[in-house]
């Protein structure tokens, strides 16, 4: 059972965290979520846990209790959404998520089906008016 784990201290190692879990049944996974640029904890985690009755008994003794100062967060993770709250409108689901709000047109505004620089015709190759 995958487990996400929020409002983690900023000084929560892997290691730290996998330890914290390990009373509540054998933990396949412990990763706190890193910003990319500065390596600082993002304040969040994901724990995998070897079954589901480990995994729900971790979060009866760890949601709403302190540790190293904050107070966790402990829950079943959720399957991740695209981008925008709604399936397919990220910018890598292959689907034609617009910018410019018409249906069928690509980001920048620019249709599909004309070449260079032109306006937006629906005509291909001719210059827009």
């Amino acid at each position: 059972m995958n487990l996400y784990v929020g409002n983690l201290p900023k000084t929560a190692k892997d290691r730290d965290l996998a330890a914290l879990f390990e009373p509540f049944g054998k933990v396949v996974a412990a990763a706190v979520v890193r910003d990319r640029r500065s390596g600082d904890s993002r304040g969040f985690a994901f724990v995998e846990m070897a079954s589901r009755a480990e995994g729900e008994h971790a979060i009866a003794g760890l949601n709403d209790t302190e540790w190293e100062g904050s107070k966790l967060q402990v829950n079943e993770a959720r399957e991740r959404e695209a981008a925008g709250g709604r399936p397919g409108a990220g910018p890598r689901s292959g689907g034609r998520a617009s910018s410019s709000g018409g249906p069928g047109f690509l980001r920048g505004g620019r249709d599909p089906n004309t070449r260079g620089n032109h306006n937006i015709t629906g005509r291909r190759g001719q210059r827009g008016a």
